[in-house]
């Protein structure tokens, strides 16, 4: 085989232009499928990095409120989790955590917003992580309120280093937390994340399991588990079912409504909804690299055709056809070995680029790059394309007939039949493929414009949106600690340069609010089983709905005399006034919130419009707004608060002015993810975004190649073909007539791979519906639209060779002959 590579290695070196090409083309395959293959293999495919992963789980509540949303995956009370610890064997070890951001203040330094995390002594002991330096939390660390302790990061202890330098060991030392100090015990290892790899602090989480009603309706955990060595998911499954029993027979009011625990593998957890996308985008790099194969293949049966003289000699003087065929593969191998290496260094942009693209916080620690695994698949890729490239060519050049051939070589016959056949096989799979990859785009493409077209019920221009806490070591007095907030809000608004300003909750697209039961006076309540009444729980100062643009409907909204101590009111939208007044005005009607008997009325004074808070594919949630300072429902209580400050002009010009009056109000409050509304509507937009493009990009190659190899293919059949034309044209053959000649065959071969390709396209797409909106896998107009692009794709690529069979001289033909 060495003979045959230096071989192959001295014929590609005489046709530089043809192994330019090919070395091109397939670098962009093989590389295009390394990159991708990069960020698959980190998601999807590499096991999670704690030890025995397989059996890790998360574990959630599954809520079917009455409004008929879905909430599949919801958060754990804390009753529930005392439940599950104690009633279901499944599990070895489960532990319970919550995210929040907080004020972190180092020795000597301001204090900055970062995430923390929250989580009971087990967390460590459940993903199996030991601490690099110091120790994790003890059970009475974890279940006592007195004294606050903290785990480090790695990259939070080499800051700590570098704002308090000279110590020795940060172990025993203090930071603040919101203003309390923390005692640090331990130092987690280098790289050590979980679900997202920001967190800079943990802290010991403490758990209410003290069995009243609004304790168990209340959902603040998260928790993570792991199975028992001889325990499968499915087993597990059966005991939450078991416990679903019990939980329905003890409280029919609440889990009667459908309300149980469910579980599933942390790696599906995490991957969430990227794993479709992600798939998709693997077999479209799929489909790029079989067509650089097949336009590879159709090219290297035209260059054989010219040396069939060659291999009809070589047969002649006693090689046999094998010795041929592993010459030839020899040769695209070869090529293909160069362009694989190529693809590799061209991987490391691609993936740069792909990087940058994508939407999601991929998992931390999972470093992602041109590893070990996309080298043993960039090797792979180059057997398997040198192989398929070469061997249909191989076959076709070294089944010649000797004495046929030698005979046509002197007359100096055409192609023959047999390879026209070949070509224009290759060609229709080519453009089949690519209608299949351009099907696929152009409705991915349609789904993103119409997201865009979706009225997200605000007007994000011009809103610049940033978030600020009272922290209680800070300020106890929650009322007192609302007031500050409010004060902030007022202090803006009163810039010249700021349009509106205000305070809210739970911002859209951002949060979308806790969901929450509440009763409607007068009425009687739902039957356990029947569907209650439900909505997404906002607190809001009085310029919110003019700060976002929220248009109200009938009524009023909230004002500045909707205070303390006056008659508590709430502004709906239109989703719950349609849901829940259907017929009737819910404008001066009165609700409650759990616990019924202590719980005061709430005036409904207002209804405005609906905002798609969960993003703009998704309906928007029931809402109910109350006064920010009113606080009506116990629980909560306020003390983080997103900013929306709409600008007279630039949303940037106004950031100043936000600092300087937080400073003025309390300079020990730092202010953080400071962004412009738009940029938040454009990261809601981003997986449709990201996908749209990436196909879009091997769409146009591949519609590219598929035109370059109809071109190819027509082109080599007009020289082949000149003695014919030539007689065409002095037989009187007029400029139309030769036009027509070449352009209806290569419409011939473009009709072909359309009848192929559609019929393909309507089985391939159905993989695509999870990810479109708007736009039905079998839209006509999509694939309209995309016939006619290559109806016109191939009637350019056939234009271009028609036009040089029109300018064949004949006498220069027929005296070639």
């Amino acid at each position: 085989m060495l003979f045959e590579l230096r071989l192959a290695a001295r014929l590609l070196r005489t046709r530089p232009l043809f192994t330019a090409i090919a070395v091109a083309t397939l670098a962009v395959g093989i590389g295009a499928n390394a990159a991708i293959f990069s960020v698959i293999d980190a998601v999807l495919l590499r096991p999670l990095p704690y030890p025995q992963s397989e059996r890790l789980g998360s574990l959630y509540t599954r809520y079917l409120p009455p409004t008929g949303y879905d909430y599949p995956y919801f958060a754990l009370s804390g009753p529930e989790f005392a439940d599950v610890e104690a009633r279901v064997d499944a599990f070895s070890a489960i532990a319970a955590y919550g995210f929040s951001f907080q004020n972190v203040t180092f020795p000597a330094a301001e204090a900055e917003r970062a995430l923390t995390m929250q989580v009971t002594a087990p967390f460590f002991d459940v993903l199996g992580i030991r601490p690099a330096r110091g120790r994790t939390f003890t059970d009475a660390e974890a279940t006592r309120k007195e004294g606050c302790f903290a785990v480090l990061a790695h990259e939070t202890h080499e800051q700590f280093f570098r704002e308090f330098a000279g110590a020795a060991d940060a172990i025993g030392r203090t930071i603040r937390l919101d203003d309390t100090p923390c005692t640090i015990v331990g130092v987690m290892p280098q790289g050590f994340g979980f679900l997202d790899d920001r967190v800079k602090v943990w802290t010991p989480l403490t758990i209410d399991t003290t069995e009243t009603p609004i304790n168990r309706q209340s959902h603040p955990l998260q928790a993570v588990v792991r199975l028992r060595d001889d325990v499968t998911f499915e087993r597990a499954e059966m005991e939450l079912q078991s416990l679903r029993a019990y939980w329905a027979e003890r409280f029919p009011d609440h889990y009667g409504k459908g309300h149980f625990a469910v579980t599933r593998p942390l790696h599906e957890d995490i991957v969430g909804d990227q794993r479709q996308a992600l798939l998709v985008l693997g077999a479209a790099v799929l489909f790029v690299l079989l067509i650089v194969c097949i336009n590879l293949s159709a090219l290297l049966v035209s260059r054989g055709e010219g040396r069939r003289r060659e291999f009809a000699v070589r047969q002649a003087l006693g090689a046999d056809r094998r010795r041929l065929i592993r010459q030839l593969l020899g040769e695209t191998i070869l090529l293909a070995a160069i362009g694989g290496g190529l693809g590799v260094l061209l991987a490391n942009w691609m993936l740069e680029g792909l990087l940058a693209l994508y939407p999601e916080r991929l998992p931390g620690w999972q470093a992602i790059g041109i590893d070990t695994g996309a080298m043993i698949l960039a090797f792979a890729l180059v057997l398997l394309t040198g192989f398929l490239v070469g061997l249909i060519p191989a076959m076709h050049a070294t089944g010649v007939r000797l004495q046929g051939t030698l005979k046509a070589e002197a007359r100096g016959g055409t192609a023959t039949r047999r390879a026209l056949v070949v070509r224009s096989g290759l060609v229709i799979a080519q453009l089949g493929l690519s209608l299949v990859l351009l099907v696929g785009t152009l409705l991915l493409v349609r789904t993103y414009q119409h997201l865009q077209r979706i009225d997200l019920g605000m007007n994000v221009d011009r809103v610049l949106t940033f978030t600020v806490s009272v922290p209680e070591g800070r300020q106890p007095d929650e009322a007192a600690a609302r007031r500050t907030l409010a004060a902030i809000a007022a202090r803006i608004e009163a810039a010249p340069e700021v349009e509106a300003a205000a305070a809210i909750s739970s911002l859209p697209l951002v949060s979308a609010g806790p969901p929450d039961d509440f009763i409607i006076d007068g009425r009687t309540e739902p039957a356990p089983g029947s569907p209650s009444w439900n909505a997404r729980y906002i607190m809001a100062t009085p310029r919110t709905f003019d700060a976002l643009g929220i248009t109200l409907k009938r009524g009023r909204r909230f004002t500045g005399s909707d205070g303390p101590g006056q008659p508590l009111v709430a502004v709906v939208n239109e989703t719950v006034a349609r849901l829940y007044w259907t017929g009737d005005d819910p404008i001066g009607r009165t609700i409650k919130y759990f616990p019924r008997e202590t719980s005061p009325s709430i005036r409904i004074v207002g209804i405005v419009n609906d905002v798609r808070s969960l993003g703009a594919n998704a309906a928007a949630p029931p809402a109910v707004y109350v006064p920010y300072e009113q606080a009506p429902r116990p629980g909560y209580d306020g003390r983080s608060m997103t900013f929306v400050v709409r600008a007279r002009r630039d949303p940037a010009s106004v950031a100043s002015v936000a600092r300087d009056a937080v400073r003025s109000v309390d300079a020990g409050l730092p202010i953080a993810n400071v962004r412009p509304m738009q940029d938040i509507v454009r990261a809601a937009m981003g997986q449709p975004r990201f996908t749209t493009t990436v196909m879009s990009f091997f769409a146009v190659v591949a519609c590219f190649l598929a035109a370059l190899g109809l071109y190819g293919i027509l082109a080599y059949g007009v020289e082949q073909r000149a003695r014919e034309i030539g007689v065409r044209i002095a037989l009187g053959a007029g400029t139309g007539e030769i036009l027509r000649l070449v352009i209806g065959g290569g419409m011939r071969l473009a009709g072909i791979g359309i009848l192929i390709g559609v019929p393909a396209a309507l089985v391939v797409t159905r993989l695509l519906r999870g990810l479109l909106a708007g736009v039905t896998s079998t839209d006509p107009l999509t694939y309209v639209a995309v016939v006619l692009i290559f109806a016109g794709a191939a009637l350019l690529a056939s234009y271009l060779p028609a036009r040089r069979a029109t300018r064949i001289d004949p006498m220069v033909a027929l005296r070639a002959e």
